[in-house]
């Protein structure tokens, strides 16, 4: 059984296993979105509870997984402290809840309702011949909830919008991407042609989102850019992954995909803040 290293680079690799990447990734989309959207009047109250709610679904994911799974280093790591997480769980869970009721409000339950219904329809894909179709549904509703904060303080977009913004379905196929990457990494004999998939599927992306840039209304043109930025990050971390131990480039992925929001923050936000 391959064991959880103990090298320079543990640090990292236990930062993933107790889910803080995925806060840190989903606050850096959350402002990105709202930055590159020129949303203005933005407080910290949605982007928390988008954090927050994110944290709880993966690490109930991560534990169920870990239940079911075989006998690894990451399934042992999620057992030896299971009691720890789901009191973690438990009180981010009611922290988010009070957020929503007394700190944010209840209005923002209607941004959250589409990317809530796509998340349930993700889940009865899941482990059957719609899985990929789940997994797909699954990153757009995560892409849909990053950018919830934007559309909760816009003026003029309402929660149907989040079907119609192509930059938000965008940033779901970059996030369904680089899952499936994560994927090729966690299973090493996967078929190449999941790579090729890939890497096909990047060019398509790259490709319309540069397009899109450019008819794109103003509020949208900059995440279209973030997007194809992400693209070419994505492709470069799945070529640089063949040369680092897979447990640091699983333990890497979450914060390689926070990359493009930070990028698109330094070089475009300040025009639009």
């Amino acid at each position: 059984m391959e064991k959880l290293p103990t090298n320079k680079h543990q640090h990292l690799i236990l930062m993933q296993l107790w889910g803080l990447d995925t806060p840190i990734t989903t606050l850096c989309w959350a402002v990105a979105c709202a930055a590159l959207m020129q949303i203005t009047m933005v407080t910290e109250g949605p982007m928390l509870l988008v954090a927050a709610g994110a944290w709880c679904w993966v690490m109930s994911g991560r534990l169920a997984a870990a239940i079911k799974s075989a006998d690894d280093w990451q399934a042992a790591f999620y057992r030896s402290h299971m009691v720890l997480m789901i009191v973690l769980i438990f009180c981010v869970g009611m922290a988010a809840l009070w957020m929503l009721f007394f700190e944010v409000g209840r209005h923002v339950l209607d941004y959250a309702l589409i990317p809530g219904l796509l998340l349930i329809l993700a889940q009865m894909c899941r482990g059957n011949v719609f899985h990929q179709t789940g997994v797909l549904l699954q990153n757009i509703a995560y892409a849909m909830f990053c950018a919830l904060p934007a559309f909760y303080f816009s003026f003029s977009l309402s929660p149907l919008h989040m079907l119609t913004t192509a930059p938000v379905w965008y940033v779901g196929m970059l996030f369904f991407l680089w899952e499936r990457e994560r994927e090729i990494l966690r299973n090493p004999i996967t078929d190449a042609r999941a790579s090729l998939f890939n890497t096909g599927a990047l060019v398509a992306l790259l490709a319309a989102s540069l397009i899109s840039s450019v008819t794109a209304p103003m509020f949208e043109r900059t995440l279209c850019i973030t997007v194809a930025i992400g693209a070419g990050c994505l492709q470069a971390f799945a070529r640089l992954t063949p040369h680092l131990p897979r447990p640091l480039a699983l333990a890497i992925s979450w914060l390689t995909m926070a990359l493009p929001a930070l990028l698109g923050i330094i070089l475009y936000a300040p025009e639009s803040w």
